[in-house]
C-alpha cells in the first residue's frame, strides 16, 4: 500500500509539474514538490489512514508490555514503569497520520462527487465510523483530548484546523457522548444495497453490510466501557447495538491482512524479525496464567524456550533473551492480520453485559464459552481443543478462577486479547483483574493513562495546562473518566 501511495503521489506531482509551465508569475508561490489538494483521490487517503491506524494499533509494543504479555531483556524501563513522554508517538500517529488523512478523504469525496450518491454517502459514513473509532482510542488512552467533527455545540472543535495550532481540549465524557451521536448518524446513513470503497477498503473490501456490523460492534464496545461510570446509559446503548446486529463469528473480524512482501508486511514482523531485535520475551504474567489451565494457546502464542518447554521472563527486570519463550510464529508472520475489533472480544462484552443483567440474547456462560472458543480457533487451535479446555476446573464457568462472574470473564478476556495490547490494557483498567505482577524494583506506579506529549507542553502550553487541571493532573496515575475502581 505504501508503494501504491508513493506512486500515486509521484504521478500526481509529475502532472502538476508538466502542466504548470505557463506565463502565470503567481505560480512561483506554489511549491511544485508539495502535495496539492485534489491531486490524489480521497480513496487513497482513506486507505492510507486505515493502514496507519492498523499499524499503530498492531505494533504498539508499549501497550503489550503494559498489558504484561511480554517482558523486556536488556532495557526494562517500560516494565519498571519509568515512562517518559510515553504518549508522544501514539498521539502524533493518531492525529497526523490517521485523523488528518480521514479528514482529507472526506473533503475530496465531497468536493468531487461521483455519479452514484449512495456510494458517496457510504464512503463518508464509513470514514465517520473510523474517525469515531480513532477518537475512542485517544480518549481511552489520554482522557481529555483535542477533538474535531463535533455535533455537540458545547464542544470546542476544530482540533484538525490547520490554522489553529493551539487547539483546546474537550472533556472526555462529552466526547464519548458526541461519538455515540456521530456513530448513530453514520449507521443510519449506510446503504447495504450500494457499493463503497471497493479495493481501497483494506478491511472489508467495500462490503457495507460488514461495516454495519462493525459500527454496531464498536457501539457495544464503547457502551460497555461506560458500564461502571453510567450503567443506565451503557445498558441502553449496548442493548440497542445488539438488537441492530453485532459480530457473530471470526469471519466478521475487522482486520487488515498484511502481505508477504515489504513494505506491506505485518509491522511486528518488521519490528522483531526483519530487524533481528532481541528486546522482548514472553512475560511470566501471561505465561503462568496459560500454564495454570493447560491452555492450548501456549504453543500458538509463544515459541519454546531454551530448555524445550515454555517459560516467561520476570516482568519488570532484565531477562536473557536466549532463555525464555518469545513471540510465536502466528504473531510474527509477515501476513498476520492487524485486528481492530474481533468477534471473541465482542463475545466477552456480551458475557459481561449478560452478567450485569442486560438483555443481549444469551447468558454470561454461553457468551463466555463462545469467546474462548473463538479465540482458540482464531489462533489456529481446534474445536476439540477448545471443548477440552472449557472442561478445565479453572476455566469452566461454574468453577473458573475469579470470585465473581465479571472476574471470570475478565481473566479469559485478558488471555484472548493476546497481541492486542491496547485493548488488553484498557480492559485491565476497567476490571482491575486478573492479578498482574509488580516489578521487583518499580520506578513508578502502574500507568492508568498516557501523559500528554511534551510537544503539547511546549507548543500549546495554555490549553495543555487547562486540560491537565481539568483531569486532575497530567500524570500516569490519573484515571480516565470511565475508570471508577
Amino acid at each position: 500500500m505504501k508503494k501504491l501511495i508513493k506512486a500515486l503521489y509521484a504521478a500526481a506531482l509529475l502532472l502538476v509539474v508538466t502542466t504548470s509551465c505557463n506565463d502565470d508569475i503567481t505560480s512561483i508561490n506554489t511549491n511544485p514538490k508539495a502535495y496539492q489538494t485534489g491531486s490524489v483521490p480521497g480513496e487513497t487517503f482513506f486507505s492510507n489512514a486505515t493502514r496507519n491506524l492498523t499499524d499503530a494499533v498492531t505494533y504498539g509494543f508499549t501497550f503489550k508490555l503494559m498489558a504484561q504479555q511480554f517482558a523486556e531483556t536488556t532495557y526494562f524501563s517500560t516494565t519498571a514503569y519509568n515512562l517518559v513522554d510515553v504518549g508522544s508517538g501514539f498521539w502524533v500517529s493518531m492525529y497526523r497520520d490517521v485523523l488528518l488523512d480521514y479528514k482529507e478523504a472526506k473533503t475530496l469525496i465531497k468536493a468531487k462527487p461521483s455519479l452514484y450518491p449512495d456510494v458517496d454517502q457510504n464512503k463518508l459514513a464509513i470514514i465517520e465510523i473510523m474517525e469515531v473509532y480513532t477518537y475512542s482510542l485517544l480518549v481511552n488512552t489520554f482522557g481529555n483530548v483535542p477533538y474535531a467533527g463535533a455535533s455537540g455545540s458545547g464542544l470546542k472543535s476544530e482540533a484538525l484546523n490547520p490554522d489553529n495550532l493551539v487547539p483546546q481540549y474537550d472533556d472526555a465524557a462529552a466526547i464519548y457522548d458526541d461519538l455515540f451521536t456521530r456513530l448513530d448518524k453514520a449507521i443510519s446513513q449506510l446503504k447495504t444495497g450500494a457499493d463503497s470503497f471497493g479495493s481501497a477498503d483494506l478491511i472489508y473490501k467495500g462490503n457495507v453490510a460488514s461495516w454495519l456490523k462493525f459500527a454496531n460492534s464498536l457501539k457495544l464496545r464503547m457502551a460497555m466501557t461506560l458500564a461502571d461510570v453510567n450503567s443506565t446509559k451503557a445498558k441502553s446503548i449496548a442493548e440497542s447495538a445488539v438488537t441492530a446486529g453485532v459480530f457473530k463469528a471470526n469471519s466478521d473480524n475487522a482486520a487488515l491482512v498484511y502481505l508477504s512482501t515489504t513494505p506491506n508486511t505485518n509491522p511486528i514482523w518488521v519490528g522483531l524479525i526483519q530487524s533481528s531485535r532481541e528486546d522482548y520475551v514472553a512475560s511470566n504474567t501471561m505465561m503462568d496464567m496459560l500454564k495454570a489451565s493447560n491452555d492450548p494457546r501456549i504453543t500458538l502464542y509463544y515459541t519454546k524456550d531454551n530448555a524445550g518447554g515454555y517459560s516467561g521472563g520476570i516482568y519488570g527486570r532484565s531477562n536473557a533473551y536466549i532463555t525464555y519463550s518469545k513471540a510465536g510464529a502466528a504473531m510474527t508472520a509477515t501476513t498476520t492480520p492487524g485486528v481492530l475489533l474481533s468477534y471473541d472480544e465482542i463475545a466477552f462484552y456480551l458475557a459481561e453485559a449478560a452478567a450485569r443483567g442486560y438483555s443481549v440474547g444469551g447468558t454470561a456462560e454461553s457468551f463466555y464459552n463462545a469467546g474462548i472458543t473463538a479465540s482458540i480457533l482464531y489462533w489456529g487451535g481446534t474445536a476439540a481443543a477448545a471443548t477440552t479446555y472449557l472442561t478445565e476446573p479453572t476455566v469452566a464457568f461454574a468453577t473458573a478462577t475469579g470470585s465473581t462472574p465479571l472476574q471470570k470473564i475478565a481473566r479469559q478476556k485478558y488471555l484472548a486479547l493476546f497481541n492486542r495490547g491496547l485493548e488488553a490494557w484498557t480492559e485491565y483498567r476497567r476490571f482491575d483483574y486478573p492479578t498482574f505482577n509488580k516489578p521487583p524494583i518499580p520506578q513508578g506506579d502502574f500507568p492508568l493513562r498516557y501523559t500528554y506529549p511534551n510537544s503539547e507542553q511546549n507548543a500549546n502550553i495554555n490549553n495543555y495546562a487547562a486540560a491537565a487541571a481539568a483531569i486532575g493532573s497530567d500524570k500516569l496515575t490519573t484515571k480516565v473518566f470511565w475508570d471508577t475502581k
